[in-house]
């Protein structure tokens, strides 16, 4: 998996997030873009796709802004990738053994697969929370 600007910038937005939930403070984009020095158009855009993935709500209005769905701690790294990454795997060949005439008997597709697998066992495992805790120093 590459992680594109997209997932990066996601991941750092609701980190942002993270810091302040245990308040039940909305965040809005500008203050959050400001903050993480993210452009604010491309920030929209990705908080878009974690809102329709059941990662943040949002509330419209001068008081309001996006705030964290569930808790940090409930909130995995893959779950945050799949809702924001176009591409997820290394090949193509991974998730459709059809698309290629050579799955049968192809060495290297055994490897991508593990390779993908290993990678979303480890993205589990890690939480919104386990980041935040990190970035504070604990």
């Amino acid at each position: 998996m590459n992680i594109s600007t997209k997932g990066d910038y996601a991941i750092r937005g609701l980190v942002n997030l993270a810091m302040v939930h245990g308040n039940g403070k909305m965040s809005s984009i500008k203050d959050i873009s400001a903050k993480e020095g993210v452009p604010k158009r491309y920030l929209e855009n990705i908080f878009l796709r974690l809102k329709k993935a059941g990662i943040v709500s949002s509330v419209k209005g001068e008081k309001g802004g996006f705030k964290l769905f569930k808790n940090p701690n409930e909130i995995t790294i893959l779950e945050i990738l799949n809702a924001v990454e176009s591409k997820k795997t290394p090949s193509k060949c991974v998730t459709s053994a059809t698309s290629c005439n050579k799955t049968s008997n192809c060495g290297i597709r055994r490897i991508w697969v593990e390779m993908f697998e290993s990678n979303n066992k480890l993205l589990k495992q890690y939480t919104l929370e386990d980041i935040a805790k990190k970035g504070k120093g604990e």
